[in-house]
């Protein structure tokens, strides 16, 4: 916050006394009580704005929050409008909430969430109490997300593309935490080389577990459970650090790992245990999901297909994947170069003539993306087709492009836009799963 006694304080002390004033009016006959908690915090905010010197509103906050909290729990439209307007002026005051305060919000934001109650402006509070200060961490920072991602799957539809986008912010702000933590801390890192990754224990990592690696920070451990768990839930288990989470769909997952991959890389080359999960977790996940794509075959009469329904491939989920595995490839490469290798090899499989239209597309895509890159196709040369025991994937990828274009010239009658959306699974009668990623009951 600015100096105590600047304009800008005595605007805040005055705003924060109507507001309050506002609040005790609106409870004063059917919650007396609150209106006396409220009396009794304008009276501090008064003291402080007449003496500012020897007050401040962070020591006076708790106070504050009080009636605010009590207001919450009338669980009254009106009421707890009010009281989510004042707290959010609370936040965004500056140094005024601490640990303590944002628990407690926190618990009040989750009561608000469960009883489905002004659902928007609890999603407004959480990202401003997100997004304003690194106060909630650990456990009330997976509270939080839990919470913005219960809201995502509720039946109104505004909250649900007001609570899809605050997740988006959200899991962002998260690994944004990580890279200003890194760059204050860059400096005492160096003095001590190699040391963190000296302390690193592949085998502890192995274990799935609600806490992080004790080698990593307060910032980068909360990335890496909340990692951890988005992995956890598109693969349909449980998460273990995003507690009371109960579901996910499969095409939001990915898209939330998309976004991550795409955008914070850093992290992932800095830290040995983002590394790890990585290698171990998503990729194990890319080869996981490519199995339907890879068993389902247009030559396959129907009914074995409708036989086993699940093993039918679904374009959002594969568009998704791709895009991952899309990621993975151009910008985690030196990471991955055995990953990669049956990364390729699958994806050239999507171009068999027996594919569906819509997949050898996809796969098309992705490949195109992968030819514009030269520095890439030397790599592939480089790490497979010139070694004698390796998958030739370039030579792969040559005679897979060469095929499929001269598909296209030996049956010119059909029209493989036509190809496509005939044999598009969206326009088929069969619906796919709503919960793709649905945990078990």
């Amino acid at each position: 916050m600015s100096l105590p006694g600047d304009s800008r304080s005595l605007k805040l002390y005055e705003a924060l006394q109507n507001d309050l004033k506002n609040l005790c009016m609106e409870t004063k006959k059917k919650y007396p009580h609150i209106k006396d908690s409220c009396e009794e915090a304008i009276i501090k905010v008064r003291g402080a704005a007449m003496n500012p010197q020897s007050s401040s509103l962070a020591l006076i906050s708790s106070q504050i929050l009080y009636p605010l909290v009590q207001a919450a729990e009338t669980k009254d439209s009106k009421i707890v409008k009010l009281s989510l307007s004042l707290i959010q002026r609370l936040i965004v005051a500056g140094s005024v909430i601490d640990q303590a305060c944002g628990e407690h919000i926190v618990e009040t934001l989750w009561m608000l969430m469960e009883a489905g109650i002004e659902e928007l402006k609890v999603l407004q509070t959480t990202t401003l109490l997100l997004t304003t200060n690194s106060v909630i961490q650990g456990t009330n920072l997976a509270k939080c997300l839990v919470l913005c991602f219960r809201l995502h799957f509720t039946k109104d539809a505004i909250v649900v593309n007001t609570a899809s986008a605050t997740v988006r912010q959200l899991v962002s702000g998260v690994f944004e935490r990580v890279i200003s933590e890194d760059a204050a801390n860059e400096s005492a890192d160096k003095n001590i080389p190699e040391a963190k990754e000296e302390s690193i224990d592949i085998e502890e990592l192995k274990i799935l577990k609600s806490t992080p690696p004790k080698t990593l920070r307060p910032a980068a451990a909360d990335a890496y459970l909340m990692f951890q768990d988005l992995v956890q839930l598109v693969n349909a288990d449980q998460p273990l650090w995003l507690l009371g989470l109960t579901e996910m769909t499969r095409t939001f997952g990915l898209e939330l790992l998309e976004s991550v991959l795409l955008t914070f890389s850093s992290v992932f080359y800095k830290h040995p245990e983002f590394t790890f999960l990585l290698k171990d977790r998503v990729c194990a996940l890319v080869i996981k999901l490519f199995s339907p794509n890879l068993k389902y075959r247009t030559s396959v009469p129907a009914s074995i297909h409708q036989a086993t329904p699940l093993d039918k491939p679904y374009f959002h989920i594969a568009m998704r994947l791709l895009r991952v595995v899309s990621i993975l490839i151009q910008k985690y490469y030196p990471l991955l170069i055995t990953q990669c290798e049956i990364f390729l090899s699958l994806m050239v499989k999507f171009l068999d003539s027996d594919r569906p239209m819509w997949q050898r597309c996809l796969a098309l895509e992705v490949l195109h993306k992968l030819c514009t890159q030269h520095t890439l196709l030397e790599s592939f040369c480089t790490n497979y087709d010139m070694k004698p025991h390796s998958t030739k994937i370039f030579q792969d990828i040559v005679n897979s492009l060469g095929s499929f274009v001269q598909s296209l010239f030996v049956a010119p009658q059909s029209n493989p836009l036509q190809t496509m959306n005939s044999q598009n699974p969206n326009n088929s009668q069969s619906q796919s799963p709503s919960l793709l990623a649905g945990l078990p009951s």
